[in-house]
């Protein structure tokens, strides 16, 4: 029997719901069109003008507001905004993201198969449709980091049978891949055999490297900023998938007069809470494109059916006859705020809320206590170096982490800093003026390394957080080892999460009990929490224009140019260790 859809678009059966009066977004013509939409059976089953003999079991007057598909984010982490599913959910349906594709590399890196096993669970509950991936650079930089799971290709191939992945999460190791390297490759191939999707991250490969990537069959990309590559990995046939970061007018001018538009989607990559509740997730990166010069109902095709068609869900992400009924209803297309919001063809939220509560789900006990890390002493947190015996000061060449204050992209730059004299076989760095960085190891390895930030002054406070992509060790950020010991220790005992202290003495504290990444508060009370932290570490001195980014971000060893790692300094272009001190030299009007 034909099903009630088909029925109901052939006049033959009642629609389920009918929204009248509204101007409805086609993003197949990028065409506004006044009509009504009948829906049957969870799907559109008609769209156009009311007709006599029409009827439907519930009709909602849509007030001539604007009937957009619901977004659809090709690339995304839940991870990133502290919230366990059900709470992350909630919040997103309410701002009109009914599709998301996730990678759970996060909590991968900490709980690997345990972990993806947990999220693929709680989403399978919610209404927020979730495609979840295989997390494929696990640790991000194999051999510059450690993490809780490592990755090969019998790993993948596992992940990649479990019910609900739907394919390979983005490829970080990008120069491996374009070195030919046996185990990324592997663990591609490994998924190639599925024919599932395989996402790319391609921060820094250009011409024939690009080449050799896009050869290996990965076909999208997230970390385009420039206008140049967008053009270079268009004509290679990438999906370019622009996140927030990205968004200039050069870059909006570029994708307006891109000869090929359906393979340009827009992504959120990483959403913090802070951002989220307060400025909104996919909608806030379309509000953002068409400010910066987008063309307005282009943006909306990205964020939906261009969405939908790199997922390979060609029912969803559209306003038209058989597409699930996933429809938002808003105002004003060029500020997307949704004030009613259909999930399969079911209004699930209305002005920014929620209807019902969404069900949740037993964490699962494997997921707590994963902080496997010895207390830390102040004595962790000075930069020395060894020098001979009678050592009586001078010099030393230090390879420093710079950073503009504004975005998290760091350049690497050399410094001669003063050196104390001997003691006791170390002569200690005079940092001041510099921003100290130390990472420890989170997985029961007795391992460390400390390092400075040039262009965040020296802060009056520290700050430690266990959520610092993508291995989440444990990160420690300040200028006095007696702050740092004290935010690192707190974090330690609490089981993961987030820091600050000042003057000796810990200021604000925020358990993040779930792999040392997820908080099971509802987020309207951890909001400020989180803000009043950040606040405290702006009068702590950490200036920033995006503390969430750059607390998270400054271990992540894939992300150019320089960062610091569990192993050491990184530099990422080069796919090497530098030392901290290159180099020491004595004062020779002090010398023996």
């Amino acid at each position: 029997m034909l099903n009630r859809t088909v029925l109901a678009a052939a006049g033959k059966l009642q629609f389920d719901l009918a929204i009248r009066d509204v101007r409805i977004v086609n993003v197949f013509n990028d065409s506004i069109i006044e009509g009504s939409i009948g829906i049957a059976d969870g799907r559109i089953a008609y769209v156009g003008d009311w007709k006599e003999g029409m009827s439907a079991k519930e009709v909602i007057d849509g007030e001539s507001a604007y009937a957009v598909p619901g977004f659809v984010d090709s690339h995304m982490h839940l991870e990133s905004s502290m919230l366990i599913p059900e709470h992350f959910a909630s919040r997103l349906i309410s701002l009109g993201t009914t599709t998301v594709c996730a990678d759970p590399h996060e909590i991968a890196n900490v709980s690997g198969k345990t972990g993806i096993a947990y999220l693929i669970e709680a989403c399978k509950r919610l209404p927020l449709r979730v495609f979840m991936m295989a997390p494929s650079t696990i640790p991000s930089a194999p051999g510059f980091e450690d993490s809780g799971y490592v990755m090969d290709e019998r790993e993948m191939e596992e992940l990649l049978s479990m019910d609900g992945v739907y394919g390979l999460g983005e490829v970080m190791d990008f120069n491996g891949v374009a070195d030919c390297e046996e185990n990324i490759l592997s663990i591609v191939e490994a998924a190639r055999r599925t024919g599932c999707i395989l996402d790319g991250h391609v921060a820094l490969l250009e011409g024939d490297r690009l080449q050799v990537f896009r050869a290996a069959g990965i076909d999208s990309d997230h970390t385009i900023g420039d206008p140049d590559k967008l053009r270079q990995e268009l004509a290679l046939g990438f999906t370019i998938q622009v996140q927030l970061s990205k968004i200039t007018p050069e870059m909006m001018q570029a994708i307006n007069e891109a000869p090929v538009k359906d393979r340009i989607c827009l992504v959120t990559d990483d959403v913090p809470l802070n951002r989220l509740m307060t400025e909104g997730h996919l909608n806030f990166v379309v509000e953002q494109a068409i400010e910066n010069g987008l063309d307005p109902m282009f943006a909306l095709r990205a964020a939906t059916i261009n969405g939908a068609v790199r997922l390979r869900r060609y029912d969803i992400g559209a306003i038209a006859p058989g597409m699930v009924a996933d429809i938002q209803l808003m105002k004003d297309i060029k500020h997307p705020r949704a004030h009613m919001v259909l999930c399969k063809g079911a209004v699930v939220a209305r002005d920014g809320r929620m209807l019902e509560k969404l069900p949740a789900m037993e964490v699962p006990e494997t997921l707590y206590g994963t902080m496997h890390v010895k207390p830390v002493t102040e004595d962790m947190f000075v930069l020395r170096t060894p020098v001979q015996a009678g050592f009586r000061g001078g010099k030393a060449l230090v390879n420093i982490i710079q950073e503009d204050g504004r975005s998290v992209f760091t350049k690497h730059v050399q410094r001669e800093l003063s050196l104390s004299a001997e003691n006791d076989g170390y002569a200690e760095v005079d940092t001041e003026g510099y921003m100290r960085m130390a990472v420890f190891n989170r997985y029961g390895k007795d391992q460390h390394s400390l390092g400075l930030i040039e262009g965040m002054g020296s802060p009056r406070g520290a700050m430690a957080i266990t959520y610092s992509h993508d291995a989440h060790n444990l990160s420690v950020f300040g200028s006095d080892p007696r702050d740092m010991a004290a935010a690192a220790n707190a974090l330690i005992e609490a089981g993961g999460g987030m820091c600050a202290a000042r003057d000796g003495r810990v200021t604000d504290l925020i358990p993040l009990p779930v792999a040392g990444l997820l908080s099971e508060e509802e987020p309207e009370e951890l909001l400020p929490r989180v803000e009043k932290l950040l606040s405290n570490c702006r009068d702590m001195g950490f200036e920033h224009k995006d503390l969430s980014s750059f607390f998270t971000l400054m271990a992540l060893a894939v992300s150019p140019q320089i960062k610091l790692s569990d192993k050491g300094l990184i530099d990422v272009a080069h796919k090497s260790f530098m030392p901290i001190i290159e180099n020491v030299m004595e004062d020779q009007t002090h010398g023996a």
